[in-house]
């Protein structure tokens, strides 16, 4: 084999190398981004047909204040929320181990919620007894669902919506989207804790790209304008959709 068939042997086998790669590779860099609106709907037709799924919640910034509801609380020591884990199980019902703040002291409690009826468990706060009350004041599970209030209409409500892009966030590859959306339309979607009730804030969603699932939005909801601390925000992830879930009220003698 003479020189220039090496060199033309070498060549072929490299660009044969590179196109395999590029066939191989996991980041579909040419494929063709969806239309927003389209793909947001399907991912809330499918929040709005679930069964189930888990959820998690994580506030940071200016804080969110509870009411201490029927607890029996010193007022001057006021309860914010900063994060909830659990499941919901369609139509009604929520159970979540919820971290809170007593003044300047941390603790968790297990809340469920079955309609309209309410459960507390927590070490600090219920001294580890079940206690019925009225936590978030006309809150239900069912709001999550519901057609002019729930996850879907929030998210079939957005305006000025537009695609950003394809993202790997944390190792999950997404859709990124962004638009503004009222406030009074994701009440549900904070379990009811949103201190906003007027005008619009910004949100952000991101959407499985395999399966078109809502993965998680993100809400940035503007700090009162007579303090200097930054946005509230609220990072919601949903996952496990359909999952088996049996959520029952307690044993109120534990």
């Amino acid at each position: 084999m003479n020189i220039h068939s090496r060199i033309l042997l070498i060549m072929l086998i490299l660009t044969g190398g590179v196109l395999l790669l590029t066939g191989c590779g996991g980041d579909d860099g040419n494929e063709s981004l969806p239309e927003a609106r389209p793909l947001l709907e399907e991912a809330a037709g499918k929040v709005q047909q679930a069964e189930s799924f888990g959820v998690i919640i994580d506030v940071s910034g200016y804080p969110v204040i509870l009411g201490s509801g029927d607890l029996n609380l010193p007022e001057e020591l006021p309860l914010s929320f900063t994060y909830a884990e659990g499941s919901f199980q369609a139509p009604n019902q929520i159970d979540a181990d919820v971290d809170i703040h007593l003044g300047e002291a941390g603790t968790t409690a297990q809340l469920i919620a079955i309609g309209d009826d309410h459960y507390l468990r927590g070490d600090l706060i219920t001294l580890g007894q079940w206690l019925k009350v009225v936590l978030i004041p006309g809150f239900t599970p069912a709001s999550l669902m519901s057609a002019d209030g729930g996850i879907a209409h929030a998210l079939n409500s957005v305006t000025s919506l537009e695609m950003v892009g394809k993202k790997d966030l944390d190792g999950v590859n997404v859709y990124h989207l962004r638009g503004r959306v009222r406030a009074a339309d994701v009440n549900a979607l904070t379990f009811g804790l949103i201190r906003t009730t007027e005008g619009e804030i910004d949100i952000e969603v991101y959407i499985l790209r395999d399966n078109k699932e809502v993965h998680q939005i993100i809400l940035h909801e503007p700090a009162p304008s007579d303090s200097d601390e930054e946005e509230t925000t609220w990072e919601i992830t949903f996952l496990d959709y359909n999952k088996p879930v049996s959520i029952t009220a307690p044993d109120m003698g534990n």
